[in-house]
């Protein structure tokens, strides 16, 4: 199993507790006179902290929040023996106990009693710590998370969060771990899946993305584009490496999908058409198409559109680095790339093989990079018509590689929402040169926007022999249930 360090929520997670719950909400509004709500309106209202709930359902006159929150402890301890775990939960967290798997709880109850109702249902053996609230306020567990994480200096791919609310999401995205979420708790599937999270129905749904481990690379390229394994070779490359599923996102192209498609046929490795367009919006952004038809109009003019400008900015690259003393020509380029893309990864392979740089990766951080003295713009295809060719072709999109932008959270943020009106569905939330500092800001930028995640290794072959099909530099690992939730949206089995 993949996940050695399991954090758990407690609360309709654990326990079946929704009803107890809403029962006490309900002889709460009784005792001011008030109509009970349903678990529909309880779904549609709840929230952390929990106080932002009573707002929607009493006026600011009958809001005294400490006295709420006392009298619905005392009720809920008068129906506890109404409230069972959640069915499989005994034996799934004995069964990972025997396994060595360590577990933890991060919930809003007061410590002493989360201990009290774990030791009632015989699971306290199960967990290495409780990490329990200091006050009965229901507030974020995301602080107490962040701490404790910090203590345990754990890697991120080696941890999950299992949940049942959107702050679950916040808490594991502010931890940059993975997350599932059961439908069964306190918000319910519906409120979830419109905010883009994995959702399943039951602990044994869970139990069997625990043991899948299954892994998928959504970014890859070939020599379509600046890749140096032709698209049959990448597919063999692919099942070599153990995947069980990957993306061609060839840079402005769908010219190697049909060769995959059938190479992948023919090997049983699952494939997903793609494309990487090359696209600006103050600054270059790629976005990545996923589940593209390849002979989709819209998106067939939209490459189009981009050939010619593609050899003119090539050429502005090298006519740049020749004003900087360096021999470098387009025609060159193009003999180093094989055929007629040209992309800036060969014109760095040309500078390396002419000893202008020592590495690829040194002539873009020196010369054709964002901002370097050789790079030329982009502007002939904005990054809001690359997300509606992408749609219009039936996929989903995804801004790539965020720290590549040179923006800051609150610039992303607002590129983000101009590109989610246009129909983005996500971002890049795995990427191998991704700092820990960034993953947890990118995911829960992503959280706040209801954007769900993508995420592959970038791999080029020889072009970026440091990156490795799948796993990046070595700590990149997306589950197979990455995958499966775009499939969810996408309603496609």
């Amino acid at each position: 199993m993949r996940y050695s360090h399991i954090f758990w929520d407690f609360n309709g997670t654990i326990i079946d507790d929704v009803g107890n719950a809403l029962q006490c909400v309900n002889d709460m509004l009784e005792r001011k006179g008030r109509q009970p709500i349903t678990l529909d309106d309880y779904y549609t209202y709840v929230e952390t902290p929990i106080i932002g709930f009573y707002r929607h359902i009493l006026p600011p006159d009958e809001l005294d929040f400490q006295d709420i929150s006392r009298q619905y402890h005392s009720d809920y301890a008068r129906h506890i023996n109404e409230t069972g775990l959640a069915e499989g939960a005994y034996e799934l967290l004995h069964k990972l106990k025997a396994m060595g798997v360590h577990q933890y709880i991060i919930t809003a109850n007061i410590l002493s009693e989360a201990e009290e109702l774990i030791e009632k249902f015989g699971i306290s053996a199960c967990f290495d710590k409780i990490l329990g609230a200091e006050n009965t306020l229901a507030e974020s567990k995301i602080d107490r998370a962040k701490v404790f994480f910090k203590e345990l200096n754990i890697n991120r791919n080696d941890a999950i969060l299992i949940g049942d609310t959107l702050h679950d999401l916040e808490t594991a995205n502010a931890l940059g771990i993975d997350c599932v979420l059961v439908s069964y708790g306190h918000q319910g599937r519906r409120l979830l899946e419109e905010h883009n999270a994995f959702t399943v129905n039951s602990l044994k749904d869970v139990e069997k993305i625990l043991f899948d481990n299954r892994i998928v690379d959504f970014h890859t390229h070939s020599t379509c584009s600046d890749g140096t394994l032709t698209p049959k070779e990448l597919v063999n490359h692919a099942k070599k490496s153990g995947l069980s599923a990957f993306a061609l996102t060839d840079h402005d192209s769908v010219d190697g999908i049909k060769e995959a498609k059938e190479e992948a046929e023919r090997t049983g490795i699952e494939f997903i058409p793609g494309i990487e367009f090359s696209a600006a919006e103050n600054t270059e952004t790629h976005i990545i198409g996923l589940f593209i038809n390849p002979e989709n109009e819209t998106l067939l003019k939209t490459i189009e559109k981009l050939k010619g400008s593609r050899k003119r900015r090539m050429e502005e690259i090298c006519f740049k680095l020749r004003n900087l003393g360096m021999d470098i020509t387009h025609d060159e380029a193009l003999e180093i790339a094989g055929g007629n893309f040209v992309g800036r990864a060969h014109i760095a392979k040309l500078m390396v093989e002419k000893g202008y740089c020592e590495t690829i990766k040194e002539c873009f951080e020196k010369y054709i990079g964002l901002g370097k003295p050789a790079y030329a713009e982009k502007n002939e295809l904005s990054a809001v018509e690359a997300v509606k060719a992408i749609r219009a072709a039936g996929g989903l999109a995804f801004l790539a590689h965020l720290n590549q932008t040179g923006y800051s959270l609150e610039q992303l943020e607002e590129l983000l929402l101009k590109l989610k009106s246009a129909g983005l569905n996500g971002i890049e939330g795995y990427y191998p040169e991704y700092t820990a500092e960034q993953i947890s800001d990118y995911r829960a930028l992503a959280e706040k926007l209801s954007l769900c995640f993508s995420g592959g290794s970038d791999y080029h072959a020889a072009m970026k022999p440091h990156i490795q099909i799948g796993v990046g530099t070595g700590d990149l690992y997306i589950p197979y249930f990455v995958l499966q939730n775009m499939k969810n949206i996408l309603k496609i089995d």
